[in-house]
């Protein structure tokens, strides 16, 4: 399986800063430079990852889109409280990045992997205040596909099991460029 932090950076200054939630908001690089994060709002404006915040600046002030400075400190600390969280509930687990981490699922014994998964992201969400996704695969490359789809598709609630939707995952992955 693959949790994933949605919109982490943005997640995590909603966490201190709750006036952000629902509001456009966007993250800069550590000089100011370029967008390193968007929050959906922002996603649908079709601001760009990277996108030179002077080529967008128009756009987001039109928008009243709320500008944040990264804060690595923030974002490394709430990185770590999901990262004890996830390593709590499946002990085989490999951080892949900041706002990423693979479990190991096969070894849990538990009833129903849907239900599973969809309590571990309302511990996460309660914990920590951070949104996550998650996807599950036979490979690491169909976990994150699976996310992928867990986070774009509403009747998913968050958790795609692919080897459960084996027709819906077959229908995604011939809409996903090789």
């Amino acid at each position: 399986g693959l949790v994933d932090c949605n919109n982490f950076y943005v997640s995590c200054e909603r966490v201190f800063q709750p006036k952000l939630v629902g509001r456009p908001v966007v993250v800069l690089s550590n000089n100011d430079g370029c967008v390193v994060a968007r929050s959906q709002e922002v996603r649908a404006l079709g601001v760009a990852m990277g996108a030179p915040f002077f080529k967008v600046r128009g756009l987001i002030e039109r928008h009243d889109v709320a500008v944040l400075s990264s804060n690595y400190a923030l974002y490394s600390d709430l990185s770590e409280r999901v990262a004890s969280i996830l390593a709590s509930a499946a002990p085989r687990h490999e951080v892949y990045s900041i706002d990423e981490c693979f479990l190991d699922l096969d070894r849990l014994s538990v009833p129903d992997l849907n239900a599973w998964c969809q309590a571990l992201r309302r511990k996460i969400q309660r914990w920590t205040g951070i949104p996550v996704s998650v996807g599950v695969g036979s490979t690491k490359t169909l976990a994150k596909l699976a996310n992928k789809v867990a986070k774009t598709a509403p009747e998913t609630e968050g958790v795609f099991d692919s080897m459960r939707d084996v027709e819906g995952m077959t229908a995604r992955l011939r809409e996903t460029p090789v």
